[in-house]
């Protein structure tokens, strides 16, 4: 799938252990050129590079999964009517407040566990606040959107969240180059998305027209990907100024942190606008959606254990592509379980997304580029 360029990585099951070891510094420097092995060092820099393959793939398989089962417990949780009166649960600043808390708790446990001597990192807070800023503003700005335009124009624009992360490296981190390849990549799973969206046209009633009312929508939506392309890149750039005086920045510490300024927001929001009362009654009410609220919880800290273990190990750009590509795993998993057909456009779709590494690899810079 992408070619990481990390030495060797060790880290246990997150469903058996919580144990991890410190992650090692990035193998290559800022020129990009690493030190070539000899002798029996040679062996050991392949067994390191096969361990970074395994790793990568771990955590890819461990994103689809549990964001496949967060999305089912999401739309469950949207979508059930509860109780007599038939209610939904429309309180999106106290979800955001739920996976927060979940993330930032299971994240602290695993910091202590594996004897992080600090939570932070030894980061500045402003750094943590401005890419849990950003992390808030991407969540709650996909959703607001979904008030103004319909859900296959939000995906269709969400789909290309990789070229703000893109730009967002090289913004940030002024060493990460554009590279065809990488160019490739990104635009044939943009591509795939949008064509297998789309790919069996509108419903009935649900023509695309530009009136106030879309363009409100469309702002939301290109505000969420602003931030897309803020939080991600500016983790690493908080890693790479960590490396630069000696302290080392693991996926745990993304998590703690990001999830604790976002949840800190939430929380404010949730004060403001009373929210907080009306889900206690709303659960009291209601007690089915209790489970459902679990679910939710639990879903999200479990696959934020895979999110930020790969963004701290391999990039935002490689986090970006493996959610891109979980999204349409998750859409096939539906067709799936529901028995609905795909068209023949789809299917092309699909193939795009699924073909857009091997296409890369065979383009100049595909082999040595970072896995981004």
């Amino acid at each position: 799938w992408l070619k990481p360029s990390r030495p060797k990585f060790c880290w246990t099951s997150a469903f058996s252990s919580v144990r991890e070891l410190p992650l090692p510094a990035m193998g290559s420097d800022n020129s990009g050129k690493d030190k070539k092995p000899n002798g029996t060092n040679g062996t050991a820099a392949e067994a390191g590079k096969g361990n970074d393959t395994s790793m990568l793939i771990f955590l890819m398989v461990g994103v689809w999964v549990t964001f496949t089962v967060f999305g089912w417990a999401t739309e469950a949780l949207t979508s059930t009517p509860y109780g007599e009166k038939k209610e939904k649960f429309s309180f999106t600043w106290s979800l955001v407040l739920l996976q927060s808390v979940g993330n930032a708790f299971v994240a602290a446990i695993c910091l202590l566990v594996t004897g992080s001597k600090s939570l932070t990192g030894g980061v500045p807070p402003l750094d943590w606040i401005i890419a849990g800023g950003a992390y808030l503003g991407a969540h709650k700005f996909g959703l607001l959107s979904l008030h103004y335009i319909i859900f296959p124009m939000q995906v269709l624009v969400k789909s290309c969240k990789a070229i703000p992360v893109m730009f967002g490296e090289v913004i940030f981190e002024h060493h990460v180059k554009l590279t065809l390849a990488k160019i490739v990549s990104v635009a044939m799973l943009c591509a795939g998305v949008v064509t297998f969206t789309f790919g069996k046209g509108s419903k009935k009633g649900e023509a695309f027209e530009l009136d106030d009312k879309m363009i409100k929508g469309l702002c939301f939506v290109l505000l969420a990907l602003f931030c897309d392309g803020v939080y991600g890149p500016y983790q690493n750039k908080i890693k790479t100024k960590a490396k630069a005086v000696g302290v080392s920045i693991t996926g745990y510490h993304n998590m703690f942190n990001m999830n604790l300024w976002q949840g800190v927001f939430a929380l404010g929001f949730c004060l403001y606008s009373g929210e907080l009362p009306k889900v206690m009654e709303f659960v009291t009410r209601n007690p089915a959606v209790f489970t459902d609220l679990v679910k939710f919880g639990v879903a999200m800290a479990m696959g934020n254990i895979f999110i930020f273990q790969m963004q701290s190990s391999f990039g935002a750009l490689t986090v970006t592509k493996t959610t891109t590509v979980r999204k349409l795993i998750s859409v096939l998993f539906s067709v799936y379980y529901f028995g609905h057909s795909l068209q023949p456009m789809q299917w092309a779709g699909v193939a795009m997304v699924f073909a857009s590494e091997p296409v890369a690899k065979l383009l100049p810079g595909g082999d040595k580029a970072k896995a981004h």
